[in-house]
């Protein structure tokens, strides 16, 4: 106890800034919680099950009971704090202070809020931690090359393999324009090759300009419906790889895990694809096999496929139609309720019936992947920290107030500021009556009342008003003016797409350069302001405090 007096003395009288603050006590506490919540987050994992149990590794602190623990305790610490940190103010008892001391003390009091709040950043470093000790990243990369590879023959999916989803040779991949008799030639162009397939029919095409090959032509966004153009369409006659048409080895493209894997990795397994299924290369695909089940004894994944019955699925040469389909669960458990076929393809027609006792149940290794990936090479969860910094910013500018003013002011403030919140939604539900339709209406009202209160807390200072009144002002310029800034970045972003639209009305996914920067950047430039907006308030209600009543 006499050692924490010393300090305290010690800090009183050299540094009062920080021992009114607590700073250096707080730093210490904190310390010690983010120690705590670290060594959480290293024990959180200790193999294969834990890692499997949770789709990405922010789900083992904001889906467990971590989450509230972390709540609990940063309350708890703040809590003590205020009370010890209200205990006293030199401003409000008129002690002398010195110029830009307040906007000091706001900055350290932000501090030790954002600090009491990032728990999550320690849990997060120690699951990280403790995820690479276990587990080499090359060797799992290597396990997920094989499965990409040889995935290619689990036959789970019977979508996967319909000719739409064809990545290879050229000319695919295509689109697929499908009709009906009735109405045959609203989809089709009747003039060029096209296929009669069960009861409909197919086309296939290519986008004609670019861009619209880039964005609807790629293995994720393309559809098997599409109503276009005819114009905008390259019709392409696929004769030659007519036998595929039906459910095909040939047809899978598809990347199993995709983590750590890049272009070059997705071209090499399209490579092999088509090399062991043009060469029928029984050797290869045996080995393959053998190699799958036994790695999947590493990830635990729960099968009942051998070699000999699984490639006597596969063996139907020389176009690899599919006949029966793997199931992704056991069968035989009550709780699983599969129908007996594949989802029917718009493309084929058919359904490709289940076999009655195969399966191959991956018992999610996706989320093992996912999760050792993620401790290697996962970035900085920026917009968590966003939320933290506008939530500990906030919370702040309101300790800053109740610091500055008195209670009878903030609870008018807080009147003020309701009455504003209930006029800006008042004026959004009638905007297009008051003011007839505009795309603008929300971004003016918002930019108009927070101009208005700028305003008002300019004039209601020059002009001497009530201090009360003035307080109520700068209180509330303490939000208006980020909330302008902002509003009049989201307008003016929206004004630069607008006039770019009416030029070029195809490309709605266009960003402008301001547009690209303020997403980037636009969150700190804001913060910027509101720093700046705290330290004039802070320069004035020195020299408001020190008018008379």
């Amino acid at each position: 106890m006499n050692f924490i007096n010393k300090i305290n003395k010690y800090l009183l009288e050299h540094y009062p800034l920080i021992w009114n603050t607590r700073l250096v006590w707080m730093l210490g506490v904190n310390i010690i919680v983010h120690l705590l919540f670290f060594l959480i987050g290293f024990s959180s994992v200790n193999g294969l099950a834990d890692l499997k149990e949770h789709y990405k590794l922010d789900d083992f602190f904001f889906f467990t009971s971590n989450v509230y623990y972390n709540v609990l305790i940063s309350i708890f610490i703040l809590l003590i704090w205020i009370i010890f940190y209200l205990r006293n103010n030199a401003f409000k008892n008129l002690y002398s202070i010195k110029k830009g001391m307040i906007f000091q003390q706001f900055c350290i009091v932000f501090l030790i809020i954002l600090i009491s709040t990032t728990q999550f950043y320690s849990f997060k470093t120690g699951l990280k931690i403790k995820t690479r000790s276990l587990y080499n990243w090359q060797e799992l990369d290597k396990d997920i090359k094989t499965f990409n590879k040889f995935s290619l023959f689990l036959m789970q999916e019977q979508d996967e393999y319909e000719i739409d989803k064809k990545e290879y040779p050229a000319p695919f991949p295509l689109k697929v324009a499908v009709g009906y008799e009735q109405n045959l030639t609203d989809n089709i162009d009747t003039t060029q090759v096209f296929f009669k397939r069960d009861g409909h029919f197919l086309q296939f095409y290519k986008f004609n300009n670019n861009y619209d090959l880039e964005t609807n032509n790629s293995y994720k966004t393309r559809s098997s419906i599409d109503f276009d153009n005819f114009e905008d369409r390259t019709i392409v006659d696929i004769s030659e790889f007519k036998e595929f048409l039906n459910p095909s080895l040939f047809n899978y493209s598809k990347e199993k895990f995709n983590y750590g894997q890049d272009t070059l990795d997705y071209k090499n397994q399209l490579n092999f694809y088509q090399e062991v299924l043009n060469n029928k290369d029984d050797i290869r695909i045996k080995e393959g096999l053998k190699k799958v089940l036994s790695i999947s004894k590493k990830y635990e994944i729960k099968h009942n496929l051998t070699v000999g019955n699984w490639f006597e699925l596969i063996d139907n040469k020389p176009s690899y139609l599919l006949t029966e389909l793997i199931h992704t669960s056991n069968p035989k458990e009550e709780y699983y309720a599969r129908t007996g076929y594949g989802v029917n393809n718009l493309s084929s027609g058919k359904d490709i019936p289940y076999s009655k006792s195969l399966y191959f149940d991956f018992n999610d290794t996706d989320n093992f992947f996912k999760n050792v990936y993620e401790s290697y090479f996962s970035g900085f969860d920026i917009v968590f920290l966003y939320f933290i910094i506008a939530f500990s910013f906030c919370l702040s500018i309101l300790i800053l107030i109740f610091k500055t003013t008195s209670i009878k002011t903030i609870l008018l403030s807080f009147v003020a500021s309701l009455v504003v919140l209930v006029l800006i939604v008042w004026l959004m539900s009638s905007s297009n009556n008051l003011f007839g339709y505009s795309k603008y209406n929300e971004y003016f009202i918002m930019l108009f009342i927070s101009f208005l209160i700028i305003v008002f807390s300019i004039f209601s200072y020059i002009l001497n008003w009530k201090k009360t009144i003035i307080s109520i002002f700068w209180s509330l310029v303490l939000f208006a003016v980020p909330t302008f800034f902002l509003f009049a970045a989201f307008s003016y972003s929206r004004f630069l797409k607008d006039v770019y639209l009416e030029l070029n009305p195809q490309n709605y996914n266009y960003k402008s350069n301001f547009e690209t920067w303020f997403q980037n950047y636009g969150f700190w430039a804001i913060l910027l302001v509101s720093i700046i907006t705290i330290y004039v308030y802070s320069l004035f209600i020195r020299k408001l405090k020190a008018r008379p009543e």
